[in-house]
Order: C-alpha cells, then structure tokens, then sequence
C-alpha cells in the first residue's frame, strides 16, 4: 500500500508545484474597442468592428518600367499583439490615389499590450494614368509622385 501512496503524493506535489510556477503577466489585458461586432462567416471569434491603421510614414516608388508600376511603402503600428491588418483598400478620386488599410480585433484571446510595428509594400493600380502629378493618401499621410509619361499599355 506504502508504494501505491508514495508515488501519488509525489505526483500530486508535483502538479501543485507545477501549477504554482505559473506567471501571469500584469500587461496582459482584454481590449474590446467600443463598436458593433461584425461576424465573418463562421469566424466570429475574429472581429470587432474595422479601424484603419495607424500609419507614421509613407513612401512612393515610381518603378523604371512600361507600363509604369508604382508602389507605396506603408509604415505604422498596432497597439497590441491582437490587432491584425485585414484589409487594403484602393479607390481613385482625381488625381488623388486613396489607400485605406484596415485592422481586425481578435477578441477571444488575451493579448499583450504595446506598439506593434508594421511595413507593408503595396502596388497601386495606376494603369491607364496621363502623364501628370498624383497624391497618395494612406489614411492621413499623403506623398505625391509624377508619372513622366501616359501610362497606357501597348497591345
């Protein structure tokens, strides 16, 4: 009977030990930002409303190539390892090329607060452009480029 019990109570000290070890981390918070949820398909585990990015600095690189191939550097933040980019959307209005980059909120998870930065290269849809200066706004950041010549392909 004394075998039985001696490796049971080492066991159980063991898990309790075990159990004790464990740390939580005081930066460790739930963050519901105060919006409408959005359920996407099944996963509705993922969304709590959409936020645009925060974006610091942009960059816009007309690329030495026919057609013309211009890209825009994005760089920004997150606040936190639970925020995610889900989305980038382009529109045109003018000659104002207009990026929005969208974030999701994984809400079921605890999630460690700080700035989480990011870079993203993307490539703008410029086919068909004149010849002429152009405005790139990325959320609130703007930077303007030229394109040299029409920007229309040969078939």
């Amino acid at each position: 009977m004394l075998n039985f019990i001696r490796p049971l109570v080492i066991l159980i000290l063991f898990n309790l030990f075990i159990v004790s070890c464990k740390q939580t981390s005081p930066t460790t918070i739930k963050h519901f930002p105060n919006q409408l949820e959005e359920k996407v398909g099944k996963h509705d585990a993922y969304i709590v409303g959409k936020n645009e990015a925060s974006v610091e600095h942009i960059n816009v690189k007309v690329l030495e190539s026919f057609p013309v191939q211009v890209n825009v550097a994005v760089w920004g933040s997150l606040p936190d390892d639970c925020t995610h980019i889900d989305d980038i959307i382009e529109d045109r209005s003018g000659n104002t090329l207009i990026v929005k980059i969208l974030t999701t909120y994984q809400k079921d998870k605890p999630c460690t607060q700080g700035i989480k930065p990011f870079q993203e290269i993307i490539p703008l849809n410029v086919d068909g452009m004149s010849a002429g200066v152009y405005t790139v706004k990325v959320n609130n950041v703007s930077e303007s480029f030229e394109l040299g010549v029409d920007n229309n392909r040969i078939d």
